[in-house]
């Protein structure tokens, strides 16, 4: 089968390199690729650009309302209290909006998200790799023996998000061969090693939310589909995890940040944490109670308070007021509302097949939302990913449902036809 090589293929490859440039090239070596950055955000632009000359961009209406809030933020600019650090945040934030509208348009166009699937799996078990290959000392940050550093709630959710990815990695509905099930179960194992040294509370969390929501939403589906020899192989994978687990794993348990922060003698430490962070909730809080219409201006809360507010859901309140508020956080609302019609209306005309998936994408963006309690994704790259990934899911499955519908009623007219001729020959 020959490979023509399309403008959007550009797109595919250069935002792999640039995830990989920071996850994973940054972790080994301690710096960027020089420009590398720049230039494959370029090169990612230039390929969608070059591909929508013939195919033009559809908005949906999520990405229409974050356009808005860009334009909100920088209408606001002026009234901000530290203008220049507004604009710096502002730059970096368009930058973010573009990589999701490329993101989306790619699965949009091939009517499929397995290219979001397979760059936030491929991303995430790069990351985990440099992560395990380079890991010295992980206490309130990740350091890495190289001089890069990430945060730990950074790393740990990519290692959660990893967790539901890497199920579906080599295709969406594609039924799992033995190899393919060891290498996910054995990333699993990784991402939660991973997790436990950076000592990430709320992945090990998020990770329990999708495989928990999942099996309350679907176990009945999986052991109704699943075969002698799947079961067999499921517990013998189950049963090598678990000698894993038990041998290597919780043996060296205690020494992991993760223990230390939740029982150990950093579990008052820890505790001060949450009562700081749930301070900086009050605070961004208030600070939206001052600022009521326009926010502080585009990243300025750390400006008043000297950090961010650790939360998706207060930042963007506090920085842009209730007008800017309701437009980024308004998609988040509407999505997961669309992705619970999707799940379990009986209205829609989802086969069973497809509303299992439906149900196991809800999993995901449920703990995706939990996660984002204490992390911004404002000024996150990686959520980019996922955001992209349900506004081409969700535009996907509902043009599927019209589609399906406008062929049902096209059959009925077509056999209420057959059957009236039919009559009329009779008569």
């Amino acid at each position: 089968m020959k490979f023509h090589f399309k403008a959007i293929h550009l797109s595919e490859i250069a935002l792999l390199g640039y995830f990989l440039n920071f996850y994973f090239f940054k972790n080994i070596t301690g710096h960027l690729i020089p420009f590398g950055s720049y230039v494959f955000w370029g090169l990612a632009v230039l390929g969608m650009l070059v591909s929508a000359y013939k195919e033009p961009i559809k908005f949906s209406i999520d990405i229409k309302c974050w356009i808005g809030y860009f334009l909100f933020s920088v209408a606001t600019i002026p009234i901000a209290y530290d203008k220049i650090y507004a604009i710096n945040g502002l730059r970096d934030f368009f930058q973010r909006l573009l990589v999701i509208i490329i993101i989306a348009y790619i699965c949009e166009k091939e009517k499929s998200i397995n290219y979001a699937i397979r760059l936030m799996a491929i991303t995430a078990v790069a990351c985990a790799i440099s992560s395990l290959l380079m890991a010295t000392d992980f206490k309130q940050k990740l350091t890495m023996s190289s001089g890069a550093t990430i945060s730990t709630n950074d790393i740990g959710s990519i290692m959660a998000y990893g967790c539901f990815v890497v199920l579906f990695a080599f295709g969406v509905g594609e039924k799992s061969r033995l190899h393919t099930t060891i290498l996910k179960v054995a990333y699993i194992i990784a991402a939660i090693v991973v997790i436990s040294v950076a000592g990430s509370r709320k992945s090990i969390i998020a990770i329990i939310i999708i495989f928990a929501t999942m099996f309350l939403f679907c176990g009945r589906y999986y052991f109704k589909r699943m075969t002698t020899t799947q079961f067999v192989g499921a517990l013998l994978v189950l049963a090598i995890a678990i000698y894993f687990v038990c041998v290597f794993l919780l043996p060296n348990y205690a020494d992991t940040s993760l223990f230390i922060r939740t029982a150990g003698r950093g579990a008052e430490r820890t505790a001060q944490s949450d009562e700081g962070r749930i301070d900086l909730y009050l605070k961004a809080f208030s600070v939206f109670a001052d600022n009521f219409f326009f926010g502080a201006g585009f990243n300025n809360f750390s400006i008043l308070q000297g950090l961010y507010s650790h939360s998706t859901y207060a930042e963007p309140l506090a920085c842009s007021g209730i007008i800017g508020g309701f437009l980024y956080l308004g998609p988040y609302i509407h999505m997961l509302i669309n992705q619970v019609k999707l799940s379990f209306s009986n209205k829609l005309n989802i086969n069973e097949q497809d509303r299992n998936f439906q149900k196991q994408m809800l999993s995901f963006y449920i703990a995706f939302l939990f996660v984002g309690v204490g992390i911004p994704y404002l000024y996150k790259d990686i959520p980019c990913i996922i955001l992209a990934m349900f506004v081409a899911w969700q535009n996907i499955s509902f043009e599927k449902i019209k589609n399906n519908s406008h062929e049902i009623i096209n059959e009925v007219e077509k056999n209420e036809r057959i059957a009236d001729k039919s009559f009329a020959g009779n008569v």
